[in-house]
């Protein structure tokens, strides 16, 4: 029989890397993991709790926010489970007990059980690495093995534990690794610790973190020296249950093993996983119920290979201009920079199909026609499974337009042509597209808030734009800076002659009038009419900018420091907003009375100043009825192939600017310093523990690299995850790990929280969230939304437009308030400078 571990999760956001760790051992348990919350005091004391004890070898209390010193909801039962422990092992029931591990706020609340008190640490050890001095008894012990061995550790703890015997009255605990805190004289800290007499081991420090050395090692020892203990203890639980001698824990065990079962598989641990909408046949509208009697559109597809000297990022502002002329409003995601490669544009061909969701509305709107279509949800959950629905394409053909002999045209299945990207992928190449047509858009930060942690939002503070807005393009382009290869599709129910006419031949003949194209062929630019997009030459009136206040943000860094020193957090990313009220008219003498074609100029002019000023990798420009979205993130957040079951995460935490007199070696050597990586790392393990809940593989492929942007240096780390479980998609992994952890810091629950008080429950809205696409062959791209700006409406034809700019930074026990003030200005620049020449 397998090992059964108990893993109890405190919402540390690191709690699955434990699982991970304890899966690659070689004795392989099965790990079950349960929230502290859900193993209440009631239960704990209660006649439930011996089946409990029963079914599982080993117990880990996990690692967690807060203090042993003082009890809170979301530690649930943990301290009274000794008492329970001991209720039945010095009773006359003579229990012989599980193997108890203890990680971090596991390791206070087990010694501060035995007598040995839990005191503040002179400074917050965040993200830090020591190395252990182990003593004799740890050599041959839980350190068994590693005799010789520099044992470096990750620390995520403000708090320790006084090893004093003489205190505790008792010498019950057996010391196993110390280490000394540099700049605090020296002071020894207890590191691991074990009980002398039962199986209870613990460590302060984390030996799940990715820097962390020896950790599986050390877990196998842990097993090593409990297998007869374990076998033991099994037998005396057959004795129990096959003989009449404690008859009343003998029905304890059995009468209550289908409620145990049952407890657990209500509050065990799991990830969300999408569901076509509606789940509920109640809730299906009759729209969707014919659904299946509408023809299957084909996918049309057609490539144009551009000169190798054509400047891509000039031709995809002249394209979207132009295409803009006979197809309307667009959307565009752009690699301005790089490492990005592709650059994708949405389009439709009458009102875009857009779908728009405020928190805690109890409908999602539809629109694609004049008349707006309401969806009733009960909550977040509808929305997503209502938009997995939409995705959800069946393509009957694909037509590869000219791709045959004499410029024929070649049919082939959706599946063929996801096999021929797949194998592509499969072979680390980056010749096809990952859009083909889907959902482009963003979602809120208080969306993640509420759908990836349970965490309500404050109705005091209304959404100024929606919360989700997706728009479904039908029609798009694609665009390989490396191969300099543009692929135009639609998949439409029209036929092709149709099809043909109204998108294909004019993007095409579009493609080959551009000045761009006709610059990198060596023709003359033939004289055309500009698009009309570009004629935005009305005098603005300069509107007013309200920068945060200095103040004000150094006090919120303060108080942030202060929950850093009580345990509440390990890392905090504080963030304010600026605010920019456009004022003017926008009447620039076109004749053209429509307001919201007059702010989409409006919109692109901003857009390409801030690609002049601060080009990045992952940019945007949406616009919608009411607001728009323009960006220069240079973070990916998530990217996901579903058909290869993997996906990447590319958080950035660490920032310098980059002057003329800057360096590359220089800009790294400030980004190497504890501080700088301690703030990477945090987020590095919290996005592995995020990814290891959808994917049975996750892996670092980069560490705390420095990349260079145009106006800043910044220190990357690359996640990958492989092996996606059993029908988990990317869209489900994106749920699940929003909001990002580079906006929150870690452990992310209890950090979202705290900010929350700290921002004055001011909504952040599209500023902390993800923008991206969701397309119809499985694949997903989506950024971080920062050195970005948007908009929430307007007033009248003489528009008083608002638009906000978010900006802030992680704060850590070492950080400096001046400096931090600093880099949120840095982050602020690159988006407020297109206003500020305006």
């Amino acid at each position: 029989m397998a090992m059964q571990v108990l893993l109890i999760d405190s919402y540390d956001s690191f709690a699955f890397n434990l699982v991970t760790l304890f899966r690659d051992l070689t004795v392989h348990p099965e790990i079950t993991v349960v929230p502290s919350a859900h193993l209440t005091p009631t239960y704990v004391s209660s006649h439930l709790f011996p089946a409990l004890l029963a079914k599982f070898d080993v117990i880990v209390i996990g690692p967690g926010p807060g203090t042993p010193l003082q009890e809170d909801s979301d530690m649930g039962g943990i301290p009274h489970i000794w008492r329970a422990i001991d209720k039945y092992y010095a009773g006359s029931y003579r229990w012989v007990p599980p193997v108890v591990f203890g990680v971090c706020l596991g390791f206070q609340w087990i010694l501060l059980a035995y007598g040995h008190p839990v005191f503040r640490l002179p400074r917050p050890r965040h993200g830090l690495i020591s190395v252990l001095d182990v003593t004799e008894e740890g050599k041959n012990d839980l350190f068994a093995g590693l005799d010789g061995k520099d044992i470096e550790c990750v620390r995520y703890h403000s708090l320790h534990v006084q090893y004093d015997n003489d205190f505790a009255g008792n010498n019950d605990i057996v010391p196993l690794a110390w280490t000394r805190d540099e700049n605090e004289e020296g002071q020894k800290v207890l590191m691991a610790a074990r009980h002398k007499t039962r199986p209870y081991w613990a460590v302060q420090y984390h030996p799940e973190s990715i820097c962390s050395k020896y950790g599986a090692e050390i877990l196998e020892n842990v097993f090593r020296l409990s297998e007869e203990h374990t076998r033991l203890r099994r037998q005396w639980i057959n004795r129990v249950l096959e003989q009449d001698h404690l008859p009343l824990l003998k029905a304890s065990i059995l009468e209550r093993q289908d409620v145990l079962e049952t407890f657990l598989q209500d509050r065990q641990h799991r990830c969300k996983v999408l569901h076509k909408w509606p789940h509920q046949s109640a809730k299906r509208l009759e729209t969707r119920d014919k659904q299946a009697d509408i023809a299957t559109p084909t996918l049309f597809q057609y490539i144009i290979d551009l000169p190798e000297n054509v400047n891509i990022s000039q031709f995809v502002t002249e394209l979207c201009e132009q295409v803009f002329e006979f197809s309307g409003v667009f959307s565009l995601l752009e690699s301005a920079a790089s490492p990005g490669s592709w650059s994708y544009m949405g389009f439709n061909e009458a009102i875009p199909h857009r779908f728009t969701y405020y928190i805690p509305d109890p409908f999602l709107t539809e629109t694609s026609t004049l008349q707006p279509q309401a969806w009733t949800v009960d909550s977040i959950d509808d929305v997503w499974e209502l938009l997995a629905s939409v995705i959800d394409v069946t393509i009957s053909q694909v037509v590869q337009v000219g791709c045959g002999p004499n410029n024929t045209d070649t049919r082939i299945s959706f599946d063929q042509l996801k096999e021929i990207v797949k194998s592509s992928r499969e072979r680390g190449s980056d010749e096809w597209p990952s859009f083909f047509g889907g959902l482009v858009g963003y979602v809120s930060y208080e969306a993640g808030v509420v759908d990836g942690l349970n965490v309500p939002v404050d109705q005091e503070s209304p959404a100024e734009v929606p919360d989700i807005d997706m728009t479904f393009y039908t029609r798009s382009i694609a665009v390989n800076h490396n191969s300099r290869r543009v692929f135009i599709h639609t998949f439409e129910e029209q036929n092709f002659v149709a099809i043909y006419r109204s998108w294909i031949l004019p993007v095409a003949e579009c493609i080959e009038m551009l000045p761009e194209v006709r610059r990198a062929k060596g023709l003359p630019a033939k004289e055309r009419v500009g698009a009309s997009i570009t004629k935005f030459n009305d005098k603005k009136i300069p509107g007013d900018i309200r920068l945060p206040e200095k103040d004000e943000y150094l006090a919120k860094i303060d108080l942030a420091k202060k929950y850093l020193a009580s345990g509440d957090s390990y890392e905090l990313c504080v963030t304010d907003q600026t605010i920019v009220i456009e004022k003017g008219s926008l009447h620039d003498g076109s004749g053209d009375s429509n307001i919201s074609f007059k702010e989409m100029r409006s919109d692109w002019a901003f857009y390409k100043q801030m690609k002049a000023i601060n080009p990045a990798p992952y940019s945007c420009f949406f616009r919608s009825k009411k607001s728009a979205l323009i960006g220069m993130s240079p973070e990916r957040f998530l990217r996901w192939d579903n058909n290869l079951g993997e996906c990447e995460l590319r958080p950035i935490k660490g920032t310098v600017k980059r002057t003329s007199t800057t360096t590359l070696e220089e800009a790294t050597a400030k980004l190497k310093t504890p501080k700088e990586q301690a703030e990477n790392l945090m987020i590095v393990d919290l996005i592995r523990h995020d990814v290891s809940q959808f994917c049975e593989n996750v892996e670092v492929t980069q560490l705390m690299g420095v990349e260079t942007y145009k106006n800043v240096y910044q220190l990357v780390s690359v996640i990958k995850g492989t092996n996606m479980r059993p029908g988990v998609t990317g869209a489900d992994i994106l749920r699940g790990t929003l909001p990002p952890g580079s906006m929150t810091g870690a452990p992310k629950k209890r950090s979202v929280e705290i900010l929350q008080v700290l921002e004055g429950h001011r909504r952040r809205g599209i500023y902390s969230g993800v923008s991206g696409y969701w397309d119809i062959m499985g694949h997903g791209d989506w950024s971080v939304v920062i050195r970005s700006a948007y908009s929430v409406g307007g007033r009248g034809t003489d528009v008083e437009r608002i638009w906000k700019i978010g900006a802030g930074g992680a704060i850590t026990a070492l950080s400096d308030r001046e400096e931090e003030w600093e880099e949120m200005k840095t982050k602020l620049e690159g988006a407020l400078r297109i206003f500020q020449n305006a």
